[in-house]
């Protein structure tokens, strides 16, 4: 057991040393996936533009004044593709890679951040959305914007436990996939999203409140919209990170040396 741990930590730390490695290739995914596009990642932008504008199209009015509820949704909605694409892209992230890991020796956490690098990528492409819609409502960002940064950089640690979790899980059960992607897609619209957050609702509050994918949204878009995010959030959210880190650790050690023989 403690060879495992050793040679599990050597993995991380090995990974963490090479950060050109991993930046290369999660750039090279996103080139990949648009290679043949004249506009390459910029179709993320437009997809989030076309998105967001068609929700606040239908929904604007009833769930808000248009240009509050435009900033809400627009920043909502890139949050949630952010963690969409952390958790089903996951499932299948070994299988993906397995030309690289069976060509070349390279530290299997690195699959990892290659995963998180690709999603904070598409997130950036997608962030401009949200620019756009700052610009066009008129919303100006306050001092206690920069609150977001932290609420983002929690955001980055739990990625990395997750894909290191679902990667796991996901080779050894192929299903796993499916199951994520019909609980995402669930996801969209118990999380608030396309609706907010009123006290008086006692379902939807309650509803709300104990969804973990609610408190990670909201230490980023309050901010952003010029509220102080709940403390109870910061409380959930750090806890979650640790649990799912301390899990994600055990699974990693245990199942490092069999990877290669599930691909």
């Amino acid at each position: 057991m403690n060879n495992q741990i050793s040679k599990a930590w050597q993995d991380i730390i090995a990974a963490l040393r090479q950060p050109r490695l991993w930046l290369a290739l999660g750039w090279r995914d996103v080139r990949v996936q648009y290679e043949r596009s004249i506009i390459g990642p910029f179709w993320l932008t437009i997809h989030a533009i076309a998105w967001i504008g068609a929700i606040v199209f239908v929904f604007s009015g009833v769930m808000g004044e248009h240009n509050e509820y435009a900033v809400y949704v627009a920043i909502g909605i890139v949050l949630y593709n952010f963690i969409t694409t952390i958790i089903t892209d996951s499932s299948d992230l070994f299988v993906r890679s397995r030309l690289i890991i069976h060509s070349h020796p390279i530290p299997y956490f690195s699959i990892i951040l290659k995963q998180v690098v690709i999603a904070l990528i598409q997130l950036g492409f997608q962030s401009l959305t949200v620019i756009a819609v700052f610009v066009l409502t008129g919303t100006k960002l306050t001092a206690i914007a920069w609150l977001a940064l932290p609420g983002l950089v929690l955001g980055v640690f739990a990625a990395l436990a997750i894909v290191c979790l679902i990667a796991l899980i996901g080779l050894r059960y192929g299903d796993f996939r499916f199951f994520l992607l019909a609980a995402m897609r669930l996801g969209l619209f118990v999380t608030p999203i396309l609706w907010t957050v009123n006290p008086d609702s006692t379902v939807k509050f309650w509803v709300a409140n104990i969804n973990p994918l609610t408190h990670f949204i909201n230490l980023v878009r309050m901010p952003l919209k010029g509220e102080i995010p709940p403390q109870i959030s910061y409380v959930i959210v750090i806890g979650l990170i640790l649990a799912l880190s301390f899990l994600a650790s055990i699974i990693f050690t245990r199942q490092r040396a069999t990877i290669p023989m599930w691909l």
